[in-house]
């Protein structure tokens, strides 16, 4: 039983193995810092058919490498296998053989006993002065970074949305952080519980303005019966249809800011496919936005996904440390994201000036808002 993840790519893995391509070493974030060859797709496709011969065993040296991974799809523009869905079993195979990472586990702990991975009990603080509509169908889905980590940009967010929005009560982590590090069962009963409130609440549209949140709520209801009645949106997505609305009778000739860089988070281009709304957000209050030379599809991660910033932090700042370095040679003021995570891990190894997409919009049409 505990094999039958990795046996269902088990035809996958075997082509890996015969093809030896190495395409995947190309935007691999971690092989371009560690250049080890068992941290790439390959190499660890390769480790997984080790186990799958009774070859190998897991071990805790295994994990370690298995672990040193951002989650971020970049192998997959290269390749035509399935590999974020191949890790994500492998790692939970690891979990059930009983080899967890400790950081993980921790902060799978925290899921189960505060609802969020940072452990804080006052995921729920930022509700104090929202007020939900009831009578709405569309469910604005917080997730648990912006409301612990950026609460005044998530109430900007929903100023920037409307009040045509239900907000739901004790709602529950999304799982993204569980599924890509070896927890999904526990992951699935989280979404089962969302999809059961969906369901009953009638809710046609679920909006969220976290990437990560996004990519697994998508997922999960593309996978369920409701694939046809709920639409998952990024508020980036939402805003952007606002923008007449929300510039008013402001003069569109005088923009907010001069020089800005967009980095694309993984969540939300390469494995969501969503890269123009951001952009219309910031050309609408930016003189110019400058791409990096790596954008939309081949966008370089930041390094701070699938667990690798709470277990491997000197890897995870190398990694945001050389996307810093590409964003600082577009000769942009300031780098913007659409992700909290992209926007702390940036912050975080310094360098540049980092804001927020929302947070921008917000500044340049405040008044119309308020008003």
């Amino acid at each position: 039983m505990l094999l039958e993840g990795l046996e269902k790519f088990r035809k996958d893995i075997e082509t890996c193995f015969g093809t030896s391509c190495n395409f995947c070493e190309r935007m691999c974030p971690v092989y371009q810092i560690q250049k080890r060859k068992t941290l790439t797709a390959r190499g660890r496709n390769r480790t997984i058919l080790g186990i799958l011969y009774n070859k190998l065993r897991p071990s805790a040296a295994m994990t370690d490498t298995v672990y040193q991974c951002t989650m971020c799809g970049a192998c997959e523009r290269w390749c035509a296998l399935p590999d974020t869905a191949i890790f994500c079993n492998f790692r939970e195979y690891l979990v059930n053989s009983g080899f967890e990472n400790e950081f993980h586990k921790k902060n799978y702990e925290n899921i189960r006993r505060y609802g969020n991975p940072y452990g804080d009990k006052n995921k729920y603080a930022w509700l104090e002065d929202q007020k939900s509509n009831e009578d709405s169908n569309t469910l604005f889905f917080a997730g648990c970074t912006y409301p612990l980590k950026s609460p005044d940009v998530l109430k900007l967010i929903i100023k920037l949305l409307g009040t045509d929005l239900k907000i739901m009560p004790n709602e529950p982590c999304c799982g993204s952080y569980l599924l890509r590090t070896g927890y999904k069962s526990i992951q699935m009963q989280l979404s089962e519980e969302l999809l059961n409130y969906l369901e009953k609440e009638k809710i046609k549209e679920i909006i969220t303005a976290c990437p990560g949140c996004y990519s697994t709520i998508k997922g999960s209801i593309d996978n369920s019966k409701l694939s046809s009645k709920v639409q998952v949106i990024h508020a980036t997505e939402r805003i952007a249809e606002k923008l007449e609305e929300l510039t008013g009778k402001r003069n569109k000739k005088d923009k907010l800011l001069t020089k800005v860089t967009y980095h694309d988070p993984c969540h939300l281009g390469r494995l969501g496919g969503i890269f123009e709304s951001p952009r219309k957000i910031l050309k609408c209050c930016c003189e110019e936005v400058i791409e990096m030379e790596h954008n939309r599809y081949d966008a370089n991660c930041c390094g701070v996904g699938g667990g690798v910033r709470a277990s491997f932090q000197s890897l995870s700042e190398d990694i945001g440390k050389k996307r810093i370095e590409e964003a600082r040679n577009t000769g942009a003021e300031i780098l913007a994201t659409a992700c909290p995570f992209c926007e702390l891990q940036f912050r975080s190894v310094g360098g540049m000036e980092v804001r927020n997409v929302f947070e921008i919009l917000y500044s340049y049409v405040e008044s119309e808002v308020e008003n």
